[in-house]
Parts: structure tokens; C-alpha cells; sequence
């Protein structure tokens, strides 16, 4: 196998996601999931009835998303919060501390979801 592939933890993306949405931000999406899902199998991060992952953006970038600007991985989060797929907060103990907590609503990600497939369904209709 060559060296390029899969040398290191790979990043993914749902294709379908990816073309609804963007591809950068299906793969924000799916990074933060994974954090998330770290921490409901560890019990941290829980408040408001769901489960959060924090960092700032520049963390953000330099450890999850280095092949990424900074300004992308900004515009990204950005978008991916005005959409309404990521909800911020912030739970730091310091006042100071304006560290983001992201979630993901899932709700309006399975209504997108929903879309989709009644889309798929009228299209497969016509023909």
C-alpha cells in the first residue's frame, strides 16, 4: 500500500452531506461527532441534555483541521453555526474564558436528512 494512504487517522465525510452542505463543513461536522461521541462514552461534557466538545478555533485548526486556513476552518464554523448545524455555548469556569462549546443539533440534521430523501423519492417518481 502506498505511504499516502491511510498513514495516519484518516478524515471522512458523508457524501451526501457533503454535497448538501460542503464538504468542509461535513468534515467540521464529522470531527466535532467524534469528539462528542469521546465524550458521552466518558460521561464529560454534558449540560442542557447533550454532550459538548470545546476549542478554540485556532485549536481547532492546528490540531483536527491543519490541512485547512485558519480562515477557512473561521468561515466554516461560522456557517456551520448561522445554518443552524452546530449550536456554541460557553461553560468555561472562567469568565474570561471565551473558549466555544459546540454541539451538534441533530434535529435539524435529520430534517435535512429527511429532505434529501423525500427529494430522492420525487425524482425517482418522475422517471
Amino acid at each position: 500500500m502506498s505511504m499516502y494512504l491511510f498513514d495516519e487517522h484518516p478524515i471522512i465525510a458523508n457524501k451526501t452531506l457533503a454535497r448538501e452542505i460542503g464538504l468542509n463543513e461535513a468534515l467540521v461536522l464529522q470531527q466535532i461527532n467524534y469528539w462528542i461521541e469521546i465524550n458521552r462514552k466518558t460521561g464529560k461534557n454534558f449540560y442542557e441534555v447533550r454532550y459538548w466538545t470545546y476549542n478554540s478555533i485556532r485549536s481547532w485548526r492546528e490540531k483536527d483541521f491543519d490541512y485547512m486556513s485558519l480562515d477557512t476552518v473561521k468561515r466554516t464554523f461560522a456557517k456551520l453555526e448561522n445554518q443552524g448545524y452546530l449550536i456554541s455555548r460557553n461553560y468555561n469556569k472562567d469568565p474570561r474564558d471565551k473558549t466555544k462549546w459546540y454541539t451538534i443539533d441533530e434535529e435539524k440534521l435529520f430534517k435535512l436528512y429527511q429532505e434529501i430523501e423525500f427529494k430522492k423519492s420525487e425524482t425517482e417518481k418522475k422517471h
